[in-house]
């Protein structure tokens, strides 16, 4: 067993290794050293008094997805081992395989997804002044790449990685350099040092000199220290159970190296081509763009081998260009609260918060992608306006849709796990039930008038076979697994139905079968009985035993009586003995059956998730502007932003006082800069987060918060409020401030809003004015920057 575990292992470097046994998942060597101290459990050993004890600890199977979920959460990349084979049936050592890897960035499990954020991996790849970056939600199939050029492509891309926080982020291992230059370019932290010279084995040895010392487990641990790993990770140093974190102003995302020849363009464009079933990539707007290939095609590979599956729900991807949204970098986004309340305040507070009325969590995790990614099509934006100002208008139409939507599970993540071989009984019920809401939610949709709604409407498919495939073939309240019976609804499966009739009818039937060979033979005494040495056999007395027929086969002699059998009960026994058995490996076939057939109806679920989805998430924010007093803003193409009356919208709402309300008129000619004075407490930085809050609502497809407002399209929203030092960079709250305030003066252009907060306050005073007029100036003298201010 032993041999067995260093041959998986082997094969699954940088990964926990969660080996099967039983009903327990054990850890062993340095796996089992690293799982005691981050699971908090025993620490024990295989084989304790021989001279080479084994370090073991274990989780019991039932609860081992939370205690995965525990490791994830912190870095470590975990391998499932399971028993592919029937211990009962195992001639030698039970075969065993890695059926799944979970990393930070590739989770499917409810454990470890948040129900209303999507979980991203991502994975750039570069090639001089060309960067591609990719992004996939592997439970839901979303699917994203882009790329840029130039001397600010890195800077570009990172604006993206930190849009999207990725929980785990993929690049080849030659990259390391430019990684953490390109981050630094874009005033990001740098990523925390690699795994360093030690080896993972080398680090469970100092990890068991310490424990050592403290007199624990001396002799278990002892063979450690001295062990070296018989098969170096590849691609060096950062290939590790838990990997270093990329720490970017607030993003946390997992560095994952991968070697160079895994990400090569022609590989990963086949890749590609193959999954999607096209000829050529060119219909994706992937027309020479080998980086963005790559990072795409790095993407799927991982998402494939860490799940040991073609992932099919995987169909589309989508290419987008970075100037195709307002860009909100993890600094604005933190400073004007747009997802999590500063000071700790987390989500209570923050602007999401105040906004979100959603109903469905994919409808949810959409809203929040509007939010921080808001778009820069007028005409989307618009499409949007008018949904929402239809739903506004109509109480009755709006509580009637969003009463239906309530009833739509997470179709986009009940679709994943379908295709990912991870879907419960009750997954397909849920899905089942949420597809019967799509025609009467079709009904209500007909008779609005909005582009956008018509659209939703016309992409709603009732999917009529997959929600009578489910209905017909799973119970309407199965258990949550396969294996504890009882999935398949009676009646449809003929030979099923026989062996459930014949597992309940045991009885009955020996009863009939004792009363027919009475009848054949005359024998009145006749028995049919049972034990467990002989199973089912006829028993008759020894008066009796020359009447009994020609076809009964002698199987014991006691001294009052003879026990026979008979073809005919040597079949049944056989089949009602076997029947529990066979009937749940049969419902488990069925079952299996039953989600290929729904999983090949993939794209046309998700088309259909997709559509519900925005449903939610205009009808979300029709009923936040119905509930909070917004008004239609309107978009135009020139650069005036006019706010009349504008609110804050989550100081208007937690506030004990009632607001008063602030106008703001901005150009790039006349109305260019606003420099805003008075007392503490005054209202300044309100004034300042509201104005680019409603300009990120107006452009994300929202009323806003305000008695009338026109705004333009926005190319980004610069933020420089408030500092603090950043002393794992050696970086002072000055330099901190110096650093983002240079990162506005290179990048804001003419379409840009930037929000300055007391520029200046980490020097001298004299020194922090100058800094504060001079910067002042250039944004309003400099043609190529001269931004909103």
């Amino acid at each position: 067993m032993v041999r067995q575990y260093r041959e998986l292992k082997s094969q699954h470097p940088g990964t926990l290794l969660f080996f099967r046994l039983g009903d327990f998942y054990e850890l062993f060597f340095e796996d089992a050293v690293i799982g005691s101290r981050e699971l908090q459990i025993t620490l024990t050993a295989r084989h304790k008094e021989s001279d080479d004890p084994i370090p073991m600890c274990g989780v019991p199977h039932h609860s081992a997805a939370n205690y995965i979920a525990k490791l994830v959460r912190k870095g470590y990349r975990v391998a499932i081992c399971e028993q592919t084979e029937d211990p009962s049936k195992a001639k030698k050592l039970v075969r065993r395989e890695v059926v799944r890897v979970v990393t930070p960035g590739t989770p499917i499990d409810p454990q470890l997804l948040e129900p209303r954020a999507s979980v991203y991996l991502a994975a750039v790849c570069a090639q001089g002044e060309t960067v591609g970056a990719a992004f996939l939600d592997i439970s839901t199939g979303e699917f994203r790449a882009t790329q840029a050029n130039g001397p600010d492509a890195w800077q570009r891309i990172a604006g993206d990685i930190e849009s999207y926080a990725p929980r785990e982020l993929l690049f080849p291992a030659a990259l390391m350099p430019l990684v953490k230059a390109g981050f630094s370019s874009a005033q990001r932290t740098e990523p925390l040092p690699l795994t360093g010279s030690l080896s993972p084995w080398e680090r469970a040895g100092e990890r068991v000199r310490s424990l050592a010392a403290e007199n624990k487990e001396k002799k278990i641990l002892s063979t450690l220290a001295v062990s070296p790993h018989p098969n170096p990770l590849p691609t060096g140093e950062g290939t590790s159970p838990r990997s270093p974190t990329l720490d970017a102003s607030g993003l946390a995302a997992t560095l994952t190296p991968l070697d160079d020849w895994l990400l090569q363009s022609e590989d990963s464009a086949a890749l590609l081509i193959k999954q999607f079933g096209v000829r050529s990539l060119d219909g994706y707007g992937l027309t020479v763009k080998a980086e963005a290939i790559r990072a795409a095609g790095s993407c799927l590979r991982y998402a494939q081998e860490t799940q040991r599956a073609g992932a099919a729900h995987i169909s589309d991807l989508v290419y987008f260009e970075p100037q195709d949204h307002l860009v909100l970098d993890n600094i604005t986004v933190r400073n004007l609260e747009l997802v999590e309340a500063l000071g700790g305040g987390g989500a209570s507070r923050s602007l999401l918060e105040v906004i979100d009325e959603t109903v469905t969590g994919m409808g949810a995790r959409l809203l929040r992608s509007w939010l921080l990614r808001p778009s820069l099509r007028r005409g989307e934006i618009e499409q949007r306006h008018g949904a929402v100002a239809e739903l506004h208008a109509s109480h009755v139409k709006r509580d009637r849709l969003r009463t239906l939507l309530k009833e739509v599970a997470d179709v986009e993540r009940l679709t994943g796990r379908l295709n990912l071989g991870s879907a419960t009984p009750r997954d397909l019920v849920a899905l089942r039930r949420s597809l019967d809401q799509v025609p009467q939610l079709r009904e209500a949709l007909a008779n609005l008038e909005s582009s956008l709604l018509q659209v939703l409407n016309e992409a709603c498919d009732e999917l009529a076979d997959v929600r009578t495939l489910i209905a017909s073939a799973i119970e309407d309240d199965p258990p949550a697994k396969v294996i504890d019976g009882g999935v398949i609804r009676n009646g449809y499966a003929t030979e099923l139905d026989e062996l459930r009739s014949l597992s309940r009818n045991a009885k009955q039937t020996i009863a009939a079968m004792e009363a027919e060979e009475r009848a054949r033979t005359g024998i009145g005494s006749l028995r049919i009985r049972y034990n467990n040495v002989f199973g089912y056999f006829i028993e008759v007395s020894k008066a009796n035993a020359t009447r009994v027929p020609p076809d009964y086969e002698r199987r014991q002699t006691l001294a009052n009586a003879e026990r026979f059998t008979t073809t005919a009960l040597k079949e049944w026994e056989s089949k009602v003995l076997g029947a529990e058995e066979h009937i749940l490996q049969l419902e488990s076939e069925i079952f299996g059956l039953v989600c290929r057939e729904v999983a090949a109806e993939t794209s046309r679920i998700q088309a259909t998730a997709r559509a519900l989805a925005c449903l939610d998430a205009v009808s979300s924010l029709a009923e936040t502007a119905v509930r909070r007093r917004y008004v239609r803003p309107t978009m135009h193409d020139g650069d005036e932003i006019e706010i009349g009356h504008g609110r804050h919208p989550v100081i208007e709402v937690f506030n004990e006082e009632p607001f008063v309300p602030n106008s703001v008129y901005l150009n790039n000619s006349t109305d260019r800069l606003l420099i805003i004075t008075g007392p503490n407490m005054g209202g300044k930085s309100t004034v300042l987060r509201q104005t680019g809050i409603i300009s990120i609502l107006g452009q994300m497809g929202s009323f806003v918060p305000a008695e009338q407002a026109r705004l333009p399209l926005l190319d980004r929203v610069w933020t420089r409020v408030g500092a603090s030092d950043d002393l794992a960079r050696g970086r002072s709250t000055f330099m901190v401030e110096m650093t983002e305030t240079a990162a506005i003066l290179h990048n804001a252009t003419p379409h840009s809003l930037v929000l300055l907060d007391e520029i200046g306050r980490g020097t001298a005073t004299f020194d922090g004015l100058s800094i504060a007029w001079s910067v002042a100036e250039y944004l309003h003298d400099s043609p190529e920057h001269a931004a909103k201010t």
